[in-house]
């Protein structure tokens, strides 16, 4: 598998409090890897209308195959305080994924890896106790 781009971003109260407005934030900081922001942002909602993305307690893997994505990345993000997502749960740590709709091996393939690694309660509490450069390097090196 190719490596894959990490982005990281700063979670803080002033938009925590919908989980859109840190999708959207998310979204924003990988334009790089993006042809439309906004067409991402829209399928990453989409599909969580169709799914619940918040499956592991205290980590939500919001994720769309799209259009809009040029190349495949994942961001990172923290809010220790927790951000409610689905049915009231919160969670502390948002990792967005985004890949081009033609990739459906490689999209399932980077899900995959990084479900692995998140059935590991100690690396998810390793993931939880640290701080987001340190998540982003982690993150990273399951895919180098």
């Amino acid at each position: 598998m190719q490596s894959i781009p990490v982005l990281s971003v700063d979670l803080t109260s002033d938009i925590t409090n919908q989980k859109s407005s840190v999708i959207n934030l998310m979204a924003k900081a990988s334009q790089v890897y993006l042809t439309n922001v906004k067409s991402f942002f829209d399928d990453v909602m989409a599909h969580e209308q169709e799914m619940e993305t918040d499956m592991l307690p205290d980590i939500a893997l919001p994720h769309a195959k799209s259009t809009a994505v040029n190349t495949p990345f994942i961001v990172v993000g923290k809010y220790i305080d927790g951000i409610v997502w689905n049915n009231d749960n919160k969670v502390k740590l948002v990792i967005l994924i985004g890949a081009p709709e033609h990739a459906n091996k490689e999209h399932l393939s980077i899900i995959a890896k990084l479900a692995s690694n998140l059935a590991d309660d100690d690396f998810i509490q390793d993931l939880l106790n640290s701080d987001i450069q340190i998540v982003a390097n982690k993150i990273r090196g399951l895919y180098e």
